[in-house]
């Protein structure tokens, strides 16, 4: 499935409708409100198959006390292990000691902002490098995950066996959903709506700024 397959006023539609509804109710964590690229680097660790409300403590604690690759690379270990241990994150510890230590090494202390280099540091992969990319150096990429892939094929009955991070078709039709402006509200925006009203049970359709054009809805209405 194809962009040039879907109507373009349907597109239009879903675009502005999921960045003015990300204005108005999106959710507004401190790591949103940076554009620091290791700070952003730390919280898409940290979220890691874990809610956003269990981190943002965390989070918190970690940048006062290492939020530059030079105080993480030379952080005292159990000190950084005390704050991940009521997570049961202590692996990602180590993790983000490690990534600090490469840019140290590798890019003079600064996080890179091409796709090839962030992936080649130890443990970054597709999406947490586009994830910087867009939220730290504001750049027109995607982002995908399993609430993303859910709007998609609710609205527009994209339809899929693989996981959503492996899936190139998927992210081929997120990229070239993205507008041309905004982009980043509007990837944080399906994110949330995935999470807070296009939820996998019991969706809030009632509460969707997308209604209108969603398939998954029209069926139901029938």
């Amino acid at each position: 499935m194809l962009l040039q397959a879907l109507d373009s006023s349907k597109v239009d539609t879903f675009q502005s409708e999921i960045t003015r509804w990300f204005t108005n109710k999106g959710r507004r964590f401190p790591w949103r409100r940076t554009r620091d690229p290791f700070k952003v680097l730390i919280a898409e660790v940290l979220l890691r198959l874990t809610g956003p409300l269990k981190i943002e403590k965390a989070y918190n604690d970690i940048i006062s006390r290492f939020g530059t690759p030079q105080f993480m690379a030379n952080a005292d270990l159990p000190a950084l292990l005390e704050i991940f241990r009521p997570l049961g994150l202590h692996v990602r510890a180590g993790l983000l000691k490690q990534i600090a230590g490469e840019l140290n090494e590798r890019f003079g202390g600064e996080v890179p902002s091409s796709y090839a280099e962030l992936v080649s540091l130890k443990g970054i992969g597709q999406y947490t490098a586009n994830a910087i990319l867009c939220l730290a150096f504001d750049k027109r990429v995607p982002l995908v995950d399993g609430n993303v892939s859910r709007i998609f094929h609710r609205c527009f009955n994209f339809s899929s066996s693989k996981a959503a991070y492996i899936d190139r078709e998927l992210w081929g039709l997120a990229q070239e959903i993205l507008p041309e402006g905004s982009y980043r509200e509007f990837n944080l925006g399906l994110i949330d709506l995935g999470a807070l009203v296009c939820k996998y049970s019991h969706p809030l359709c009632s509460s969707c700024p997308i209604v209108s054009i969603c398939i998954y809805y029209g069926a139901s209405v029938i």
